[in-house]
């Protein structure tokens, strides 16, 4: 299940990243998008979950802080 992270602070990688997800889920891929604005870049991540455990996450860690800035998670309504 992929979902849509903004609000990332612009030292974050994708390692960063991962750290702190795969205590919640196993991480298939993240890729930061830092185009457009790199102070404030956004990542795609590929959890290894269905939707149901996504949404559960999305509670969770929504509003968040990590690395200095507050995580804002989104899921895509178009996987298949």
């Amino acid at each position: 299940m992929q979902v849509l992270i903004r609000g990332l602070h612009r030292d974050v990688t994708e390692e960063m990243l991962r750290e702190k997800l795969k205590i919640y889920a196993p991480v298939n891929s993240i890729e930061i998008v830092r185009e457009g604005d790199p102070d404030r870049p956004w990542a795609w991540v590929d959890l290894a979950i269905d939707a149901f455990t996504a949404w559960r996450l999305l509670r969770q860690l929504d509003k968040q802080y990590f690395a200095g800035s507050v995580m804002r998670w989104y899921i895509p309504a178009h996987q298949s």
